[in-house]
């Protein structure tokens, strides 16, 4: 009975490692993004009228990030110690929340 409880922590240990390795990853893309988008004011010229040229687009960057960071500590929290199943339910609204986070940065950028 032991070994049969340890494959079972084993398997969820990979699953919690790989969701959160996929969330960090999936993170730094989005960050970067907002990171761009918030930064974007900063090149654009002086005729350049798009939101990211604006100071209200850099303080959406900003909001970018943020929602990035809580959605990575989020999932990251709330995965500790959880069945694999509630794992993968967590890491997949954690992924669908960066990717909207991901888009809208596209979208911010695309202002310019």
């Amino acid at each position: 009975m032991a070994r049969h409880a340890r494959s079972f922590d084993q398997r969820a240990s990979t699953v919690r490692r790989s969701t959160v390795a996929a969330i960090w990853l999936g993170g730094l893309a989005a960050g970067f993004f907002g990171l761009l988008g918030a930064a974007a004011k900063y090149g654009c010229g002086a005729n350049d009228h798009g939101l990211a040229c604006r100071t209200s687009g850099s303080a959406l960057g900003v909001l970018l990030v943020v929602a990035v960071v809580a959605v990575v500590t989020a999932v990251t929290v709330l995965t500790h110690e959880r069945p694999p199943r509630r794992v993968l339910t967590i890491g997949g609204i954690g992924l669908v929340a960066l990717l909207v986070c991901f888009l809208a940065a596209r979208a911010l950028l695309g202002t310019v």
